[in-house]
């Protein structure tokens, strides 16, 4: 029995065996499995993963102090592959959320920490970052949106199929061969994901976009992006990716941008054998599906066991209904909690606009309007340029439709991001997963203008995407002090509530652009 040094709580632990043997193909003929035990009994199962040259590695990332011990064995009759060991956990005591208070899980509409503790998803569009990325760059970009307030990066861990070109890595060599994957690419990302868990960042991580499974999209049939799985190979996949990255606590998109309105059923096995995998092969199975955009999450995909929380993307549109809608939508689907995956991305062109592009202020309204909507449990942010990792001399095959990205360097400072740190810094004042959607304390049907009720806080939010004037019904404010916040200067004006008989009126405030008038009841 080999013992091993003390390790903080949540953090990864690795160890390595060197197989006994020769095998054509590691990756599809030999099943390697660890199985941890704590001193008290609790006991988790994860799988071990084939990392190239004879070479197999166990993650496991302990749930809590005391001793593990641990035991590792494969279907073969390989004596490298066997293994048993021990070592001791303790709390960690540093500022990394994902380690202090555990991974995450869901709780009613809201996500928190394994301890109960909240947490407001704030994630950045990085798709492409995977298979792009160098680890300087990289160091960069997480220094940046930490210091912005993110605290989620959603990455493909397989190429982005419309990133700028370039691809700097390949998963599955030239060939696309999918039952040979190249350990290199995933030992980059390795790297990206091992950064983003020590600066407390949760790696949102796509298994399967659209292109990877079949029946979908028939429009996008393009033989270098179109590498389609049977179930067999998704499962498997799902395993693989669950044990090289399942010990720093990531989120799983186990589908991206995908059209479930138009897809068979072999799409929808083929997420649903991925999906599975994932969930049987980590401690805190955390999955989703990231969809397509203007399509809330379909009710045949909500019922599915891998689906644990919504993440829904209003899209690149003019129309800023459609967060609202899509919100609204999935929220009526079942009591899990709702989060904006993909509103609009600053400076991307609009879908419906020729020539237009996504300004700072549409990209904050989609947000506000769709966390006062129902999203509260978060919501995503885009640049165009970091999503597809443009760098200045690279082809960008989408530029006649979502215009010339700008280099990912510098849009990485795109004045929106702080936008999105300030509302998540906002939300996080409050108990923000008790958010509910209350239209009916508005006084008529403004349009786009939102309210809801955080009765633990005793507050009523009204956001205006245009600031106006706002009525309000009279019995849902008892105080008539109120104030207006500039959701992106974040400038304060305090508003006296004017009492109209039925209504009490708070008066626009003394600029042209949105509005968070907050109320104390």
């Amino acid at each position: 029995m080999t013992d091993h040094p003390t390790e903080p709580v949540w953090t990864p632990v690795e160890f390595t065996l060197r197989a006994g043997q020769r095998y054509a193909n590691p990756y599809t003929d030999v099943t390697v499995t660890a199985t941890f035990e704590h001193e008290s009994g609790t006991t988790h199962e994860v799988p071990g993963f084939w990392d190239g040259d004879g070479e197999w590695r166990v993650r496991f990332a302990p749930t809590e102090p005391g001793r593990w011990n641990y035991e590792v064995d494969s279907d073969r009759d390989d004596a490298g592959l066997v293994a048993e060991g021990r070592f001791d956990a303790v709390e960690y005591a540093g500022p990394n959320a994902l380690r202090r208070h555990g991974f995450l899980r869901t709780d009613g509409r809201h996500l928190v920490h394994d301890d109960g503790t909240p947490f407001f998803w704030l994630a950045d569009t990085a798709w492409s970052a995977g298979a792009k990325a160098s680890a300087a760059e990289w160091e960069r970009y997480l220094t940046a949106r930490g210091d912005q307030g993110f605290n989620v990066v959603q990455v493909n861990a397989l190429p982005q199929h419309d990133a700028s070109r370039p691809w700097d890595r390949l998963p599955f060599g030239e060939c696309w061969d999918l039952d040979d994957p190249d350990p290199s690419y995933f030992r980059a990302l390795d790297d990206r994901v091992a950064a983003a868990h020590d600066r407390g960042f949760v790696p949102a991580l796509v298994a399967l976009w659209f292109n990877y499974a079949p029946g979908t999209w028939p429009d996008w049939d393009s033989a270098d992006v179109r590498h389609p799985m049977d179930e067999t190979q998704a499962a498997r996949l799902g395993r693989y990716l669950a044990a090289r990255y399942g010990a720093f606590g990531p989120a799983w998109l186990v589908s991206g941008d995908t059209n479930y309105e138009k897809d068979d059923d072999a799409a929808l096995s083929v997420y649903d054998a991925a999906g599975r995998a994932i969930g049987e092969s980590v401690t805190h199975p955390l999955r989703t599906t990231h969809m397509v955009g203007g399509l809330a999450t379909p009710e045949r995909v909500a019922r599915r066991d891998w689906v644990d929380f919504h993440c829904y993307q209003s899209g690149h549109r003019t129309d800023l209904g459609q967060p609202v809608r899509m919100a609204t939508e999935c929220r009526s689907r079942d009591e899990n909690p709702v989060i904006n995956g993909e509103p609009p991305y600053e400076r991307i062109g609009f879908h419906d606009a020729d020539g237009q592009r996504v300004s700072r202020e549409t990209a904050r309204r989609a947000a506000w309007l769709s966390v006062l909507a129902g999203a509260n449990a978060g919501v995503t942010y885009g640049a165009h340029g970091v999503w597809p990792w443009h760098r200045g001399d690279e082809r960008f095959g989408g530029a006649d439709y979502w215009g010339t990205p700008d280099p990912w360097d510098e849009a990485l400072s795109f004045p929106g991001a702080r936008d999105y740190g300030r509302l998540r810094a906002f939300c996080e004042q409050f108990a923000i997963g008790e958010l509910e959607p209350r239209q009916d304390f508005l006084a008529g049907d403004p349009d786009l203008v939102r309210a809801a009720e955080l009765s633990d806080d005793d507050v009523l939010l009204v956001y205006a995407a245009r600031a106006d004037d706002v009525a309000l019904d009279a019995d849902a404010v008892e105080d008539p002090d109120a104030e207006w916040i500039h959701p992106g200067e974040w400038t304060r004006v305090p508003v006296q509530l004017e009492d109209g008989g039925w209504t009490v009126t708070a008066a626009a405030p003394p600029w042209q652009e949105d509005g968070l008038l907050v109320c104390r009841r």
